[in-house]
């Protein structure tokens, strides 16, 4: 086990708000179908009831050869007298969308004032990964190097940002399957995603797809170049912010 020390030199944990950043040069190519120089929302339904809203920053590489991308993310999330607050950080790279790195932190504020704080980091390398889960409260930490599988991606809990990787990826297929990496529990979730027919959402174009797992299903809505447009699994419904 590597002590606190040097964990922090070696995996920074501290996730700050999403700031805004200049407008991007036209020598950036996004390889995501987002602007990179504004925020993007995604407004949290559910049973018909706003709950809550992710908002994403798409933003380019300081050093442009290393082609390492961020989505710069917080979700607020307020239901049942329970708060949630995730502030997230997911690099990735422009040239296949494989993570790089993750730095999330977590914080869940109950209305008997329970507070519960909880932060990730997980640095990919090529054939597996590190991820370290700390307790800042308590001081305890968990810290494991699992093997990485061939057609996997990442998807966090509460992480709908994940999607929008996703999205890009299966946006010219019918069907995909993928190996998903859940962070926080150290565990792949085989995904199984189908496109089943096109829809409009208002005067946008979208493909409707199915995902189906052995822990959930879901309706995805895709746009033609790969945008997440809105998610519904259960009650649960998230609608992108136009």
């Amino acid at each position: 086990m590597i002590s606190p020390l040097i964990l922090i030199v070696l995996l920074p944990l501290t996730v700050d708000d999403p700031k805004p950043v200049s407008p991007v040069p036209d020598k950036w190519v996004s390889p995501l179908p987002y602007v990179t120089d504004s925020e993007i929302s995604w407004r949290w339904v559910h049973a018909g009831a706003p709950v809550g809203s992710t908002r994403i920053r798409l933003i380019p590489p300081v050093k442009p050869e290393t082609q390492r991308w961020r989505l710069d993310s917080r979700l607020n999330w307020k239901r049942d007298g329970r708060v949630l607050d995730i502030r997230q950080k997911t690099d990735f790279s422009a040239e296949n969308l494989r993570p790089i790195s993750l730095q999330r932190q977590l914080s869940v504020e109950a209305l008997a004032g329970a507070l519960t704080d909880q932060v990730t980091a997980a640095e990919f390398q090529e054939e597996d990964v590190r991820i370290v889960v700390r307790d800042p409260r308590s001081g305890n930490q968990v810290d494991r190097v699992i093997p990485l599988k061939k057609q996997f991606v990442l998807l966090g809990n509460q992480s709908f940002e994940h999607w929008l990787l996703i999205g890009k990826k299966i946006a010219q297929s019918k069907e995909a399957t993928f190996s998903a990496l859940i962070p926080g529990e150290y565990r792949f979730l085989e995904l199984k995603l189908l496109r089943e027919r096109q829809e409009k959402i208002g005067e946008i174009p979208v493909y409707r797809w199915k995902v189906e797992s052995k822990d959930f299903e879901a309706l995805l809505w895709v746009g033609t170049r790969g945008e997440i447009e809105r998610y519904r699994q259960g009650e649960v419904e998230i609608q992108r912010v136009r």
